[in-house]
């Protein structure tokens, strides 16, 4: 397997750990994608110059595909947030009474 292939893939590896499909997915799904012979059609030419710039075209679109996962995790973790903590929207008169109310029962010990 060539450097570059290694490189991308455990590039893929360490993203994957994050991805909302899971871990397992990734490995399979890159996998499978690395040892299909119609994406490796750099293979079948000749002259080692335009093989090089192939693999590296191919790499590119990798690295891509790599950038996307980041988004889409991204993603995932923003909207996570969102719904977490409100969806951006602040209460300000509940917080106001709550964090007055917290304040009265110190003072109340």
């Amino acid at each position: 397997m060539h450097p570059l292939i290694r490189d991308l893939y455990k590039r893929a590896i360490v993203v994957g750990r994050d991805y909302p499909l899971g871990l397992e997915y990734v490995r399979n799904t890159w996998k499978k994608a690395l040892q299909d012979p119609n994406n490796s059609t750099f293979e079948n030419i000749k002259d080692t110059k335009l093989q090089e710039k192939e693999l590296r075209k191919a790499v590119g679109r990798g690295r891509y595909a790599i950038r996307e996962m980041i988004g889409v995790i991204q993603l995932k973790k923003y909207r996570t947030m969102r719904r977490r903590y409100g969806g951006g929207l602040l209460d300000v008169d509940g917080e106001t009474k709550r964090i007055l109310n917290a304040c009265s029962d110190l003072r109340q010990q």
